[in-house]
């Protein structure tokens, strides 16, 4: 077999169109019983300095008042289109939002976060200064079911920029790290159309998709102001601060899905790799196969843990190299609560998450000159 490592040069960016001088934006919202948070998610759409765009929210069968809420503003505002379908899963309602799309820059929010409302502006003009990138990403301040500061995203990393495709395709998809929740990122059509339709089998957090599949087609451009609140609250997938055998296995289901899309681009002539080139023909061992090998208490784990690929290991951050080798020497019952703190949302990670933005920030403030003052008016820039 060729060496899979000598052939990376041939993985190439997705060819870009130029943009029009005001490009229509397409805003994506998926929505299934968040009407508590519906409405700030929608008004922040309806506040944007820039324009034209079009807000498309599909509802996956909510019972709350939900639904109640996306008639009374597609009544008021020409700019909103809204479908209703049977609860069929996220997939489904971003699949059915995008196929309604007809906007040349894709932006994707959760319906329980909002966007600054220069969002869209900078967004355009980040794309304008970057022509060849299809991806860009922001900042966001993670906050909780109030809206209260939590912290910066990414709090541990920089934004990541430029091309990385051919590091991230070598054995199985690979999420680039420091790229914010999809809430804060943004596609030009023609990425958005070799990602869509997202697989169907993903009830949840289907829109992680492009966080794996994003960066192997397209160059990122970054944003480094923070244009958006996530959201944490009891409610979402990304609260959750434990995990059981069950979590873990719908982890490797989901894990499942985003390799065989991965698979199914880099099979594809836009990749620009060739039918010849040796794709493994079934999924590596991961990390999450070993996790629910511990979770289900398999003898076996460090089997599994041994046949995942080096280089996969290699490509993580050091933090993380350490912690998934120290774990092989951690009784099942420790490991869990590892693995609870790594993946979840701890209270005490969510403690040092802010304690290490709060250095990070003090620490680049001082660094390029910024007093106190200005801070709140460096978060309100978009560069013109």
């Amino acid at each position: 077999m060729p060496d899979r490592r000598l052939q990376t040069d041939s993985l190439k960016p997705i060819t870009l169109a130029s943009l029009p001088n005001r490009p229509l934006v397409s805003i994506l919202m998926s929505n299934r019983n968040y009407g508590s948070y519906l409405s700030d998610a929608i008004e922040s759409c309806l506040q944007q300095s820039y324009e034209p765009f079009e807000l498309i929210i599909c509802d996956d069968g909510s019972t709350d008042t939900s639904v109640e809420i996306l008639k009374r503003y597609q009544a008021l505002d020409r700019r909103i289109q809204i479908i209703l379908q049977a609860s069929a899963g996220q997939a489904a309602a971003l699949n059915a939002a995008f196929g309604k799309s007809t906007g040349e820059i894709i932006c994707l929010l959760d319906s329980d976060d909002v966007f600054a409302s220069h969002k869209l502006q900078c967004l355009v003009n980040a794309f304008r200064a970057a022509p060849g990138s299809g991806l860009a990403a922001n900042r966001m301040l993670r906050v909780n079911g109030e809206g209260k500061y939590l912290a910066q995203i990414p709090a541990l990393y920089q934004l990541p920029s430029g091309w990385h495709g051919p590091s991230l395709f070598l054995n199985g998809p690979r999420m680039l790290a420091g790229l914010p929740p999809t809430s804060g990122l943004s596609l030009r059509r023609s990425v958005a159309e070799a990602i869509f339709p997202l697989p169907s089998r993903l009830k949840t957090c289907a829109d992680a998709v492009i966080l794996y599949l994003g960066p192997l087609i397209t160059p990122v451009v970054t944003i480094g102001n923070p244009l958006g609140e996530y959201r944490i609250h009891d409610n979402n997938a990304h609260a959750r601060r434990g995990f059981t055998k069950e979590d873990v296995h719908k982890m490797v289901v989901f894990e499942g899905e985003v390799w065989r899309a991965w698979r199914r681009y880099l099979a594809s002539a836009s990749s620009g790799l060739g039918s010849d080139f040796p794709l493994l023909p079934e999924e590596a061992p991961s990390l999450l196969s070993y996790a629910y090998a511990r979770f289900r208490s398999d003898p076996k784990y460090r089997a599994v843990y041994e046949a995942i690929p080096s280089d996969f290991l290699q490509a993580l951050p050091r933090p993380y190299q350490w912690y998934w080798r120290a774990s092989l020497l951690l009784p099942n019952w420790l490991f869990k609560r590892s693995f609870n703190f790594v993946c979840g949302q701890a209270p005490a990670k969510i403690i040092v998450g802010r304690v290490l933005n709060e250095c990070r920030s003090r620490l680049s403030f001082r660094l390029f000159g910024i007093s106190k003052r200005n801070r709140k008016r460096l978060k309100k820039d978009c560069h013109k």
